[in-house]
């Protein structure tokens, strides 16, 4: 029974590995983590003899991995691969999609914190130890019940949002792009990705969950972002360059929409220059929506089942299709 060479370029700890190795006898299992952030030319393992990779990218030229059957991802994104030589191979790319629940808590953490006032109030009272004269109208926030919820591509993370903003008490309004005409899916009114201004003018918080294409880029300009309510508030969780950064800065100084949570910006990492950090009505993060405790935990189950569908033969789970670019 002929091995099977794997190469496993992120960190897991041994517990994870062991699982890996369980699934068969003929996984010949190497690892040698990297972080995502160093430079691609940091992953210089041998990769000659290598069927499988799971990692956080994949940079190298096919040359140096010839036997490259399959890529699983670690993550959800998959613009970084845009002109690398495996977008052009033959090779099998599936990324994660594992991310709904924590992306889930995030947006509602950040969408809660935006209504209810808490950065104001860790600024001026637990910080600057101030009580207010009257709490009643300093720090009266805003209910998220009654509201309406616009999700900007609705895939896994989407339709997670949506189940947990109709708890809330929200409507719920979203785009997708592969649908050609309105649809009406567990409560969500679904709209063609046509209908972009429409579901923007109509979301009190919009949260942007679109991947980064040839389409997607810069999709959210002036005119999008001056189609939404004064009052609303935009949780971009999707990639930074769906929105052009110059109109949403105009759009937060000048009041066209009533503020923003950025967990990804058009350039990574995000320069401690950069004004956004300078605005009252923004809710920053350092790209991390996604992370959470069980990350190991679900990408190391997900690999795992595709290992067995890739040794069975049958079809792998979460197959990128790289003309789409998701």
């Amino acid at each position: 029974m002929a091995s099977l060479p794997i190469h496993i370029a992120i960190p897991l700890a041994e517990e994870c590995l062991a699982r890996i190795q369980a699934v068969s006898p003929r996984l010949r299992l190497t690892h040698r983590p990297f972080s995502p952030y160093e430079p691609p030319v940091a992953m210089d393992t041998d990769l000659r003899d290598v069927e499988i990779l799971l990692s956080h990218h994949a940079s190298f030229e096919m040359a140096a991995a010839p036997h490259l059957r399959w890529l699983q991802l670690a993550g959800d994104g998959v613009d970084h691969l845009r002109g690398r030589p495996i977008a052009a191979s033959d090779v099998l790319v599936t990324n994660a999609r594992i991310f709904a629940t924590p992306i889930t808590e995030y947006v509602f953490a950040s969408i809660l914190a935006f209504h209810r006032r808490f950065p104001t109030m860790m600024e001026r009272f637990q910080k600057g130890r101030i009580w207010p004269k009257d709490q009643w109208l300093e720090y009266a926030g805003d209910e998220v019940a009654g509201k309406t919820m616009a999700i900007i591509g609705y895939g896994s993370i989407g339709r997670s949002l949506g189940r947990v903003a109709r708890s809330f008490e929200m409507t719920v309004v979203a785009t997708r792009r592969r649908i050609d005409r309105p649809a009406h899916e567990d409560g969500v009114d679904v709209f063609p990705a046509s209908h972009l201004r429409e579901v923007l003018a109509r979301g009190d918080d919009v949260v942007i969950c679109l991947p980064l294409t040839s389409e997607t880029e810069g999709a959210i300009g002036e005119t999008e972002l001056r189609a939404m309510k004064p009052s609303a508030y935009l949780v971009n969780i999707g990639r930074g360059k769906v929105i052009r950064e110059a109109a949403l800065l105009r759009a937060l100084e000048e009041g066209w929409i009533g503020g923003a949570g950025l967990d990804v910006h058009a350039q990574t990492p995000l320069l401690g220059t950069s004004p956004f950090f300078d605005l009252p009505n923004v809710i920053l993060t350092p790209h991390m929506s996604g992370v959470s405790q069980g990350y190991a935990v679900r990408i190391t189950a997900l690999f795992c089942e595709n290992l067995r569908r890739y040794i069975d033969g049958q079809p792998l789970l979460n197959i990128v299709d790289k003309q789409a670019g998701y």
